[in-house]
């Protein structure tokens, strides 16, 4: 074998134990790679508020890390800090970060971002803080709608009153008749099973020119296309209609658990279609009719039928009271301009 042969051969092996002793290597960090994975879904939170996140951490090993973690807005750090991860292969850890958000001006929403790292591994999550007040700066605004309040339970009325919206409350429903103007909401947790065919009042309204927000209902079923009224448009929707409603907004989760506090089960028959108010998690939250507009410039007025839970969830998260605000606008035939 001449000289330059076994000079090669001697080269190709120790390249070859070098590439050996790498793969071992890499293959040794991928077993031993950590994962952090956040445990709450949601993340949007109130303005000089507190919140509790928790991280799991896991490993195909024991282990015992610190976990670095960091606030930043607009490129500046908010805040930050390390705790304590250890655990075991079949043991993750839980390691919980107590967060204080930042005071900010009424109406304004802050996009920040949280870091979470061991080591070179890291997860990044958007962080959206609102200020309390979604109306600020939009009370004549709020006027113009001319809210017309129908809310047996009560509980939307005090959200209103507690938020300062302005609205007539009626207390019965021959009174919805005598509605010509402004837009119509019957409050969350109304029985539909109690108050047979408000489904179809709520509809001639809409047909009528009155846009209408019926929240969550508790119970019942009703006739889901109308024998007497033709609607232009129809939409079932699950919870991506909020990020399509304001991207910025939480949609499947919050807090205490599922966005949908009820939904609708749409089911079809020799001659009828039904619509039968449901827990169920495969149920629709979202049914909106669409009607002709005796105005052409206006929007085409509407009647939605919403069951995400705002009312219940108003004070656990931001999300409620500012998709109410998108509602409204979604609804509204005036300007939705934010005043000076």
């Amino acid at each position: 074998m001449a000289r330059s042969d076994v000079r090669c051969s001697l080269f190709d092996f120790r390249w070859f134990s070098v590439w050996a002793a790498l793969s071992w290597l890499a293959s040794a960090r991928a077993e031993d790679a950590v994962g952090i994975v956040p445990v709450e879904r949601w993340s949007n939170v109130f303005a000089d508020g507190e919140t509790r996140w928790t991280y799991r951490v896991t490993a195909d090993r024991a282990f015992q890390e610190r976990l670095a973690w960091r606030l930043t807005a607009n490129q500046r750090t908010l805040a930050g800090g390390e705790l304590d991860a250890q655990g075991d292969a079949d043991k993750p850890a839980n390691v919980t970060i107590p967060l204080r958000w930042p005071a900010i001006k009424d109406g304004v929403v802050l996009s920040a971002q949280l870091t979470v790292s061991i080591g070179d591994v890291r997860h990044e999550r958007p962080v959206w803080i609102f200020s309390r007040d979604p109306f600020a700066g939009r009370h004549k605004w709020l006027e113009s709608l001319k809210l017309t309040v129908f809310d047996p339970p009560g509980d939307l009325v005090k959200v209103l009153e507690d938020s300062k919206i302005p609205h007539e409350r009626i207390r019965s429903r021959d009174a919805l008749d005598e509605v010509t103007t402004g837009i119509v909401i019957v409050g969350e947790g109304v029985s539909i099973k109690k108050h047979e065919d408000l489904i179809d009042d709520l509809r001639r309204l809409a047909a009528r020119g009155v846009p209408v927000l019926c929240l969550a209902s508790a119970d019942g079923e009703f006739a889901f296309l109308s024998n007497k009224l033709v609607a232009t448009a129809l939409q079932l929707r699950r919870a991506d209609v909020i990020r399509e409603l304001d991207k910025r907004l939480d949609a499947a989760w919050w807090p205490k658990g599922s966005s949908q506090w009820r939904g609708l089960q749409v089911t079809s028959s020799a001659d009828d279609v039904l619509a039968e108010v449901s827990d169920a998690a495969n149920s629709w939250p979202w049914a909106e009719w669409q009607f002709e507009s005796s105005v052409d410039e206006q929007p085409r007025p509407r009647c939605i039928w919403c069951g995400f839970g705002l009312v219940s969830a108003w004070n656990d998260t931001p999300t409620p009271r500012y998709l109410f605000v998108k509602l409204l606008e979604r609804l509204s035939t005036t300007s939705q301009t934010q005043e000076n």
